[in-house]
């Protein structure tokens, strides 16, 4: 199972580390309720990219239904002029 309490964290943490190696993570659980997770370095990296690029497909897809100009009219409009 994927799953520790705080009690076995503190008594058993190498094991714990080394399960969270092997299969990605663990959940430490208190008081019948999971808390946290011990994670994997690399699984940690992974997660993170795939996030960064989750947020950067929402702007792109937000952005895709803004109204656009095309570059002579912005040049027109936003032109600084000495």
């Amino acid at each position: 199972m994927n799953t520790y309490s705080v009690t076995e964290l503190r008594q058993k943490t190498s094991a714990i580390i080394k399960a969270a190696l092997e299969k990605g993570y663990v959940h430490i659980i208190q008081n019948s309720k999971a808390k946290v997770a011990v994670v994997d370095s690399d699984y940690l990296t992974t997660l993170q990219e795939a996030y960064e690029d989750y947020l950067d497909h929402q702007v792109i897809k937000n952005r895709r239904d803004e109204p656009t100009i095309t570059l002579e009219e912005y040049l027109k409009k936003d032109t600084i002029k000495p």
